[in-house]
């Protein structure tokens, strides 16, 4: 694993230093204020909370995808970055964001296996990422492996993606459907299979003009969760509305959120 790291990178380099494309553009900086309103459930209280989140961006030879964040009071922190660079159709990207399985909105009942730091190839529709257990002490350690593909059905795209742990030799495979266009609303969801813990979750989507609602469970439980939100642009601002409710717990969790982006 040594070898095959070591190759990956200095082709991610090399590749960057002498691929024929033009200069670097400068750096783009984007990013959000949110404040965000929700209920305690154990006071019935509403309370408030202000996140900024900055998004760096630059490419040319290479890319770079840098996102932070802050909280009222609190120090900036890198949260996700991604360094890469692609080379014809081979695109090769060290980060901590590099995860494949697919994903929905509540995301609840769907199995998540981690990966922190890793390395992806991808070409055309097919990825494969190697994740490190401690990527700062050993980079031969290696704690999964994910591998991915994307067909594009022109009125939606269709992921089949796994996962395997390299300590538990756990599998966890999944599949995702988005964008399903049906004219007045837009369909989408995902369900994954953890072979060890024998759990099917699923979850379903629906996207209409500014609300998105969901419902999702698993093979023990058809039904656990409904959720969704609704928002609008108003003046350069987005409001946005939304609430979770567990059916078993019966337990209501309403959010608010007003975001600025620039």
């Amino acid at each position: 694993m040594r070898n095959i790291f070591t190759i990956l990178t200095a082709t991610m380099f090399a590749g960057a230093a002498f691929a024929e494309t033009p200069a670097a553009p400068g750096p783009v900086l984007s990013g959000e204020v949110e404040l965000t309103f929700k209920e305690d459930a154990t006071t019935d209280k509403w309370g408030g909370a202000m996140g900024l989140d900055l998004g760096v961006d630059a490419g040319g030879l290479a890319t770079v995808d840098l996102d932070f964040s802050a909280t009222d009071g609190n120090a900036i922190t890198l949260d996700n970055w991604t360094v890469g660079t692609t080379i014809n159709t081979l695109a090769i990207a060290i980060g901590d964001d590099n995860g494949l399985m697919p994903g929905a909105e509540g995301e609840q009942t769907l199995a998540a296996p981690a990966m922190t730091e890793s390395v992806v190839v991808s070409t055309g529709g097919a990825s494969v990422a190697v994740g490190f257990t401690d990527w700062t002490t050993d980079i031969t350690d290696v704690s999964n492996v994910q591998g991915a593909y994307t067909i594009d059905m022109n009125r939606f795209a269709l992921t089949a993606a796994a996962d395997y742990n390299m300590d538990s030799e756990n599998t966890v495979i999944g599949a995702g459907v988005d964008g399903l266009d049906l004219g007045v609303a837009s369909l989408g969801g995902a369900a994954t299979y953890d072979m060890d813990a024998e759990i099917f979750g699923f979850e379903g989507v629906v996207t209409s003009g500014g609300v998105t609602a969901y419902l999702n469970g698993d093979n023990t439980d058809a039904l656990q969760n409904i959720g969704g939100e609704y928002a609008v642009d108003v003046a350069g601002a987005t409001f946005t509305a939304g609430a979770n409710y567990n059916i078993d717990t019966e337990d209501f969790a309403p959010t608010a959120t007003v975001g600025f982006s620039f």
